[in-house]
This record gives structure tokens, sequence and C-alpha cells, in this order.
């Protein structure tokens, strides 16, 4: 689509403050921080990308997790923060290079108009932020540049490789019911204290029998006789191979008709009354198909990416990599810039522009936490074949 808009600017600027020592790691740029196929990539381009992305944590999740976040280990990988986006970053720099040495298989091609622009983006960026803070993120033209230049090509790998998805889904395959539902927790109760209490035989049999009534009054107006009745009604949509709802549900769900309801369902903590919407919800059909595709897409794409890497040799610099630190915190200041528009050719990547200004300041004459909510999102080329979130089941706090 020729003509297509691309705002000039990728990068989240970024605001720089000294939390543990007052200065950024030291490094030696020059000195390679990986070899792939025996050609180095400099250290001070994976040191620059490190800390690119760590401004992006800061400015998102610093404010949440404090400023130690870093030496948590908030992904529940078994280490600290800091040594797994490090670890992203370095598979991500490797899947950029790949993708860039396989440019020709897809014929991709960066025009000498998309490099111009790319100049122009980073000096932009060097520009609209302080010295201290591109010094503390390594920052330069010629990697800020590379940046772009690698993400606009995995952008353009990516919409190539899409193109050999099959994008035809039946609608057998899709196929979606939709159910209306009240879940009544069976299992235990909460006291006048606040304190979790479970329910006696006795007191689950009396419970059932209040559903029961429910049910029976339910068939004309499920959505008012639950109100009534003090349930939360839920709304789910389905397939033959879901198993986000209970199987006993879904099971006695599958024997109705439009409109109808099952009786009182007894599940593994729960009560459920269910009302069949539609045997066949188109909305929610055409949707699983707009999933599924994307699925495939993600999956090709992975699938690619893990055969290039199994036949090149990527090597990190275990020792220099290890001198990359996020000892300095970075956060956004934001401010109100009109967003200059270019012209680019149908392939490139829409890359919005940060109006936001970085600044540098010690701890000591700021102690608030960074905002959270205002940098850009970087998508690694790793990330970004990760599975789409589902959007069929949709369920709402459990009646007590």
């Amino acid at each position: 689509m020729k003509g297509k808009k691309i705002l000039s600017l990728l990068l989240a600027a970024a605001m720089g403050i000294s939390v543990l020592t007052g200065c950024g790691s030291s490094i030696d740029g020059k000195k390679a921080g990986a070899t792939l196929d025996g050609e180095e990539i400099s250290l001070g381009f994976m040191n620059f990308m490190a800390r690119y992305q760590q401004a992006i944590y800061d400015g998102q999740f610093s404010g949440m997790f404090g400023t130690g976040m870093w030496s948590q280990d908030l992904f529940g990988e078994g280490t600290d923060m800091e040594t797994s986006v490090k670890k992203n970053v370095a598979d991500n720099i490797e899947t950029l290079y790949l993708l860039e040495n396989h440019m020709k298989d897809y014929n991709v091609e960066i025009t000498e108009e998309e490099l111009a622009k790319m100049d122009e983006a980073a000096g932009k960026f060097l520009e609209d932020n302080s010295e201290k803070a591109i010094k503390q993120m390594g920052a330069t033209q010629e990697y800020v540049k590379e940046m772009l230049r690698l993400n606009t090509i995995q952008t353009k790998m990516r919409k190539a490789m899409d193109a050999e998805v099959d994008t035809e889904v039946s609608d057998e395959e899709a196929a979606q019911k939709t159910i209306s539902y009240v879940k009544v927790n069976n299992k235990s109760t909460t006291d006048e204290e606040g304190n979790s209490k479970d329910y006696t035989e006795e007191e689950k049999e009396n419970l059932k029998k209040e559903v029961e009534t429910f049910a029976a009054s339910a068939g004309e107006d499920f959505k008012t006789a639950a109100e009534t009745a003090g349930y939360t009604v839920s709304e789910a949509s389905y397939g033959a191979d879901d198993d986000s709802l209970e199987k006993v549900l879904t099971e006695a769900a599958d024997k109705l008709k439009d409109g109808e309801l099952t009786g009182v369902i007894t599940g593994e903590d729960a009560f459920y009354v269910a009302r069949m919407d539609s045997t066949f919800d188109e909305e929610a059909t055409e949707k699983k198909k707009e999933e599924i595709v994307t699925e495939r897409k993600n999956e090709h794409y992975q699938e690619m990416c893990d055969k290039y890497k199994e036949s090149a040799k990527f090597e990190l610099n275990e020792k220099e990599w290890a001198k990359v630190k996020f000892d300095d915190l970075f956060t956004i200041k934001q401010e109100e810039t009109q967003e200059p528009e270019t012209e680019n050719t149908e392939d490139n990547a829409e890359n919005p522009e940060s109006g936001d200004s970085a600044e540098n300041e010690d701890a000591g004459d700021n102690a608030e936490n960074p905002e959270s909510g205002d940098s850009a999102e970087n998508g690694d080329a790793g990330d970004n074949a990760g599975n789409p979130e589902s959007g069929d089941h949709q369920e709402n706090t459990d009646n007590q």
C-alpha cells in the first residue's frame, strides 16, 4: 500500500536517574559482544539494545515494583529480571541479524530513502534527550539507526512470512457456541470477619436447593431471575476443543438448543445453571477464525526463526556481556509535541515517534518513582511470536 503513513521514530525517550552507583556500567563498545557465523556484533550496540529495553521496562514497571526490580525474579524464571531481559535481548539480536541474512529469500530490501529517514530519526532521538541520558543508555547515531534498520527488516520479513500462511479457516474448525451461566461456589463461604469457611454437607444441600429454585424460575428471563436471586451472570463462547470451561458445564450445554436451560450442574467446586444463547455464534466464530490465522502466522514465523538458528552459530561473549548492568533507573517525562509524518513504501514498519524528552537526575535530587505508562513498546522479534490471547472465555467473580 504505497503512500502508507509512517511516523519517524520508534524510540521511547528516557530520563535516567542514578539509583545505586550514580554512574552507568563501564564497557568497551568496540569489543565484540557476540559473533554470528564468525561476524562480530559490537558490544556497544548490544549494550544500547539492552539499555534501551531497560528504559522501556523502567518506564512501565518501576512505579509498581520499585527501584530494586532488576534484582527480583518477576518473570518466575528462577533468575533475576536483569539476567532474563539481557538473555531476551541477546536472543533477539541473533534473530534480527539472521533475518537480515535471509532477506534475499523473500526479496526484502531496504531503500536509500528509508535509510535516510532512519538517519534523520536517529538524529532527532539524540537531540530530544539530554546528554546524560544518552550517555547512560550508550546511544549513538550509528546504534540508533542500526536498531531502526534491523526492526524494519524484521517487520518486512514477518510480513513476507505471514503471506505464506493459509488464511482459510472452515466454520467447522472455528465453530463457537455461546452460553450464559451462573456459577455458585459450593466449597466455601466467607464469614463476617472475612475468614474462609468450608460448607458442611448439609449446607451444600441447602445451597443446591436454592440454586434449583433459581433454575426453575429462570426460563422466562435468565438475567433478571439471576439478579433477583443475587447471582451474577457470566457469558462464554467455546469450541469443540476448548477447555477453558469446566467439562461438566460444556457437556450439559452441548445437549441444549438455542434458548434452553440446563438443570443444576454439580461441578468440582461450584453449582452451575446455564442457558444456550447460540449453538452457532457467528460473531464469536469469526473472531475465532482470526485467532486461528494469527496463531498460524505466529507459529510459522517462529518455525522459520528456529530453522535459521539451527543452521547458524551464535556465540555470546559472556565475559564482556556480563559488564552490561542495569545500575541506573530510566523514567519518562512526557511532553506534548506534534508528531511529524512522512511517506514511505508499503513494507515499512509504522514506528510511533515519542515526543518525550529524557533528562538525567541524581537519586538524591529526585526520590520519586518513575512514571509507568509513557514508554513506547519495542517488539522484540522473539517476543512477537508469542501466542495471542484467546478472548473466547470471560468469567465473572464466583457467586458466594
